[in-house]
């Protein structure tokens, strides 16, 4: 609005005209037309900052006028007061169905006039500030959807990732998501599994795939040319960027690439780990088989070999029982040599009989090994 507003006067009438310019000259810039079409052709022309308005005059009436610019979006809202000689109710009733903002009896006076005229660039200039300030939010609220719409992706993204066993289904759920952004991309993954490479065409040709190798050594976010790349420790994706995607959108994509591939190296991490104690656990199940095999193997001896020892300290026994009929000693020497025998055999039983403790000893503990083994196993990823 300039310094001094602009009001388009619409007066066939000269003395009213005249009147009206010269209560309002000295804060106003005036222009008057004297018809209905020539006041709509100067609208079409420079557009004032308000409308006053005859309701009678040839031609066209000041309703038809005002309906005529109410249907113009491009005008549509500028404020219209009517003037008029007729005081009737029904005539106030027109105005307001016309789309007028107020409606004045002539003769008016000054004060009045002025006031309403006030009035009405006041609310005209706080319609426009709401205009613009709804025109913010409703862009703030565009933005935030969109936003939230893209973190919705990544979260989705990362509760299928945890369903992924190998790289090959990892490359194509990136892919999958980086395709509901609208973005055609190539991923590259990369451990303990070897390395894979994909982009939205299928698999990646021998260039595209030493492209990635190449901004692997780039940093997190690199851009060249239309394309942009990011890459952590196990994860390289190139994009390629939409054309006329403004800067806040840009910046957005810059942010949940990171995150996805983030999300990817971590899930890249957790699969191999996984493979790290799969292959501990496989080994370490291999050996508690053989070490359980060797335990039962050397208590099966242990008791081949006490039953040996109890034959051979019972073929003992009787050859010195056979021994004691021709060898001259005396009774109590006998007995004394046959207590020190059975003393000998029960320290053999005893020391026999503790390996066989020791035997179970080692099962219970193979046993706990093994079914800790087990639960490891369970929560394997």
């Amino acid at each position: 609005m300039s310094p001094q507003p602009k009001i388009l006067l619409v007066e066939d009438d000269d003395f009213a005209a005249a009147t009206a310019a010269e209560m309002l000259d000295s804060d106003y810039i005036m222009q008057r037309v004297t018809t209905g079409q020539t006041a709509l052709d100067a609208l079409a022309k420079e557009q004032p900052d308000l409308v006053l308005l005859d309701v009678d005059m040839p031609g066209m009436s000041g309703y038809e006028v005002c309906r005529a610019l109410r249907d113009n979006p491009a005008i549509g809202d500028l404020p219209v007061i009517f003037l008029s000689g007729k005081v009737n109710e029904d005539e106030r009733l027109a105005g307001y169905e016309a789309g007028g903002d107020d409606y004045l009896t002539k003769p008016v006076s000054a004060g009045e006039l002025r006031t309403k005229i006030k009035l009405q660039l006041a609310r005209h200039t706080e319609r426009i500030r709401l205009k613009q300030d709804m025109s913010g939010a409703f862009s703030t609220a565009i933005t935030a959807m969109s936003s939230a719409a893209e973190m919705g992706a990544i979260l989705q993204f990362m509760r299928a990732s945890f369903i992924c066993q190998d790289y090959a289904t990892l490359c194509r759920e990136v892919l999958n998501t980086l395709g509901s952004y609208g973005l055609e991309a190539s991923v590259k993954i990369h451990g303990q599994q070897g390395s894979v490479s994909f982009s939205s065409n299928g698999s990646c040709s021998p260039l595209e795939d030493s492209v990635l190798t190449n901004m692997y050594k780039q940093g997190h976010i690199f851009e060249f040319g239309s394309r942009t790349s990011c890459s952590y420790e196990h994860i390289t994706i190139i994009v390629k960027r939409v054309e006329g995607e403004d800067m806040e959108r840009r910046g957005r994509m810059k942010d949940n690439l990171a995150l996805l591939a983030e999300g990817v190296d971590a899930r890249i991490v957790s699969m191999d780990s996984g493979i790290t104690v799969a292959r501990q656990h496989a080994t370490l199940k291999k050996l508690m088989e053989s070490t359980s095999k060797a335990l039962h193997d050397i208590e099966q001896s242990h008791r081949d070999q006490g039953i040996k020892s109890n034959q051979i300290f019972n073929e003992l026994q009787k050859r010195f029982d056979n021994s004691m009929i021709s060898i001259g000693i005396t009774q109590s020497q006998e007995e004394e040599l046959a207590n020190m025998l059975l003393d000998a055999a029960s320290q053999a039983r005893v020391l026999h009989d503790e390996g066989l403790k020791t035997g179970a000893h080692m099962e219970n503990i193979l046993e706990q090994i093994e079914r800790a083994t087990r639960q490891s196993a369970v929560a394997i990823p």
